[in-house]
Formats: C-alpha cells, structure tokens, sequence
C-alpha cells in the first residue's frame, strides 16, 4: 500500500502536466483548431492498442512492458526541448499516445493479483486521493511558470515525463503475492517474438486482428459485461466530443490564462476527484460499480450544462467563473466515474482475468476516441459551441438512464447487486 500510494504521487505529477497538452498546443504553440482535434484523435484513438497491451500482459510479463511503457511513453518527454513547432509537439505526443493505454491493464492486473474485491474500490480510492491531491498542488505551479512564459513547456514537460516515469517503475516492483504464479521477468529489454517466417504477413495479420475477436468472443459470453461496456460508449461519445472543444472554447472564446485553465482543469477537477474518491471507492464496494455509473453520470451532465450557460449568457458571468463551476460539477461526476473506470471492469471478471477485462474496457475508449472528438469538432464548426454542451448534456443523461436499467436486470436477477471476485 504505502510504495502504491508512492507511485500515484507520481502519477498526479504526471497527470497535471499531460491535461495540458492540447491547450500548450492551442495556445503556445497557436495549432490550427483542426491539429488540436487530430492531438486529441490521436490520445483517445490510442486506446485501441489496449487490447494488444491486454491480450500481452494476460500471458506474462506485465511488470516487464510497464517499464517499456515508462521508457517510452513517459521519459520520451526530454526531447520537448528540441520542440519549436505544433507539428513537432504532435510528433512527440503520438509516441506518448501509442503507449498511454498500456499502463491500465498492467495496473489493473496487478491490483487484482494484490488486493482482494471487499477492499478494492477504496483501495483505489486512497490512491486517487493522493493522485489528484498532488495533481492539484503541481497545476498551480506550472500555470504561474506558463504564464510567465508559455515557452517554458519545453522545460516543464521533461521534469514531469522524468517524474512520470515513476508510476510504472515503482508498480513493477511491487511485491509480489504467493499466489501470482504468472512468469513475470523484469527483464526491460527482452525483444517480444514477433511472427516471422514464409507466411510472416499472413500470420501477422491474424496477430492484429485475434484480439478484436477474443474481445468480440468476451461480449456475446459476458452480456453484462457487453451492456456495461455499452454504457461507457454512451458517456464516453459525449466525453470526447468536449475534449477538443474545451481548449478552443478556454483560449478564442473565454480567453483564460494559463493559470486560470490550470485552475479549472487541473486544481478544481483533481481536488474533487481526490476529496470524494474515496467516499465513491467504498460505494463501489458496497453497492456495486453500475449504480455508481448511473449516479455519474447523471451528475457530470451538469458540467456541458454549466458551460452551456456560459456560451449562452457570455458576460453574465466572469469567464474564469464559468470554467470553475463547470468543473465543479465535472470533479463530483469523475469522482465515481474514475473509480468506475478503472476498476469497475474487474466486477465483471473472472479470477486472474481482471487485466485482460480491462484491456477490452479501455480499448472502447479508441473507438469511441476514433469519431467522439471529430463529432464534436464538426458540430462547432456547423452550429456553435452552446450546440455542442446541450448535445453533450443529453448523452452523458442517455448514459445515466441505460445504466440505471442495467442495475434494475443485475439486481432483478440475483436478488441485490454485490461486487463479485
């Protein structure tokens, strides 16, 4: 517990600098509105790859990629010192993106193999505390240095990918429980088999296209599961349609500073996140992930909502303002959906398969990743931003309500909903 709690330290420092890159590139950098949707294109379609990452680390070896994930996705960041261009910056951020899936099935797995289902959720919990606390104390600092010059991101980027990097190192030394039998060597630089040979083109493209199948396999065995699943689709649609939006909302229309964005999406976002995690971890436990999924939803409507009043009555209320109270409402959302999120897919799991299950959820997120931020690029470009934050609104309550129906069957059929081992 204490070297995990260590490592999500880290993991806030790092968490506090990677929300800021699509702004850096919006506003350092003044990228063209449609490179920040392909930054964001290439972060959530990224996800995809988790499946890959997932099926790799069901077989072993997880701690041994966690470190080739930290290496590559993680310490890569020294070289935004050569950075003098958004092009270069979005070139450097599609070797973070290619490995950013791969830590929450090698987390999950690990998580799963050490703490047992009655205490996992407020396990969890603890470490978005500590997460998000840390997130929220780094945002103020790296607001005031980007404003004092948002060149600096050249020099502030680094230390955070070297801090970062700390996540995956100290959870691939964790000790080990008896019980783990998996072979998990930590041999960093052991080059994976990869399949050569006469058929080398047809066999490797049976190896891309086997985990979709498995996955696919997964949902038609596990229905609920699959609806679960489906549940996060729907919130997460309405999730990416915001992402790209936000930075060309905060910056050309709200004209916020560096510490002001700071504030609203990292400082106030991480603290409610961090003061109600653990709150939502033992609600999880208790009453089980899809009834915290339907209240989650229901209450992260409520931040498209707020930005939607913003967009409607600009000059009603101070610019910085309208940032902080729809992020007010975001961080008491996220609370549950981040726990939900990350460790909710193990309910559904069978014994030992928590990180292959979690590949799979993460994997949803690509997808959706893949139109999520050009539908919501498309529908500003067509109507306006207010279009976008009703619509947004709509699908997060749409999410809320097919999770609620979800509970309803769970608990119908097994007579209550309890989190399952």
């Amino acid at each position: 517990m204490r070297r995990y709690l260590l490592a999500m330290a880290a993991q806030g420092v790092w968490w506090s600098g990677y929300l800021l890159f699509p702004f850096v590139l919006a506003k350092s950098l003044a990228a063209p509105d449609w490179l920040v949707t392909v930054s964001v294109v290439m972060e959530t379609s990224g996800m995809l790859l988790a499946l890959y990452w997932g099926q790799l680390m069901d077989k072993g070896g997880r701690r041994r990629w966690l470190l080739r994930g930290g290496l590559g996705g993680r310490l890569v960041l020294v070289l935004a010192v050569f950075v003098h261009s958004a092009y270069g910056f979005i070139a450097l951020l599609g070797v973070v993106y290619f490995f950013a899936a791969l830590f929450y099935p090698a987390q999950n797995g690990i998580l799963q193999a050490n703490i047992g289902p009655e205490r996992r959720g407020s396990v969890f919990g603890r470490g978005a505390l500590v997460q998000h606390l840390t997130a929220a104390g780094v945002s103020l600092v790296l607001g005031r240095l980007l404003d004092a010059d948002p060149g600096r991101f050249r020099l502030v980027f680094p230390c955070v990918g070297a801090v970062g990097f700390l996540y995956p190192l100290i959870l691939a030394r964790l000790p080990r429980p008896d019980h783990d039998a998996t072979p998990d060597p930590l041999g960093i630089f052991t080059v994976p088999r990869l399949p050569l040979g006469p058929v080398a083109w047809r066999r490797l493209a049976r190896a891309l296209v086997t985990p979709f199948r498995e996955a696919a396999a997964t949902f038609r065995a596990d229905p609920d599961f699959r609806w679960y699943e489906a549940n996060f689709m729907i919130y997460g649609l309405a999730y990416m349609m915001l992402i790209p939006v936000l930075p060309l909302f905060f910056t050309r229309e709200l004209h916020l500073s560096y510490q002001e964005i700071s504030s609203a999406r990292v400082l106030i976002a991480s603290v409610g996140v961090a003061l109600f995690g653990p709150l939502m971890g033992r609600l999880m436990d208790r009453f089980h992930p899809v009834r915290l999924c339907t209240l989650s939803f229901a209450i992260v409507s409520l931040y498209p909502g707020a930005l939607y009043a913003g967009a409607r009555w600009m000059g009603g209320l101070d610019p910085a303002w309208t940032a902080y109270l729809a992020f007010g409402f975001y961080s008491l959302g996220m609370a549950g959906i981040n726990v939900t999120w990350n460790v909710g897919s193990i309910s559904f799991a069978p014994r030992g398969r928590g990180g292959y299950y979690q590949g799979i959820h993460v994997a949803m997120v690509g997808i959706r990743g893949l139109f999520g931020p050009v539908v919501g690029f498309l529908l500003l470009r067509w109507a306006g931003y207010r279009e976008v934050f009703l619509t947004a609104a709509a699908v997060f309550l749409l999410a809320s309500l097919s999770s609620w129906l979800l509970g309803r069957k769970l608990a119908a059929r097994t007579g209550g909903l309890r989190p399952v081992a």
